[in-house]
């Protein structure tokens, strides 16, 4: 459990140490996505102790990050 708290914690630093270094906004976005992604499939697997829950109730709560992502992302690639 502790791995998973430092996954977490770098993948709630590491958007700020990358702004920090200078990297693009555009690039910045697409990590933002990525991390909330990884972060959500931890958080349901992990805190919500959906490991061995029936496999249709673990994908729809593993789904619904992507899904909005994607929404987002489709979006911010329009504008």
């Amino acid at each position: 459990m502790l791995t998973v708290y430092f996954a977490l914690m770098i993948c709630t630093a590491l958007p700020v140490i990358a702004l920090k270094a200078g990297i693009s906004p555009e690039f910045l976005a697409w990590l933002v996505f990525g991390m909330v992604i990884v972060k959500s499939l931890l958080l349901v697997d992990h805190f919500m102790e959906m490991k061995k829950a029936p496999r249709g109730w673990r994908l729809a709560a593993q789904l619904w990050a992507p899904m909005v992502i994607v929404a987002v992302a489709g979006f911010h690639a329009i504008t």
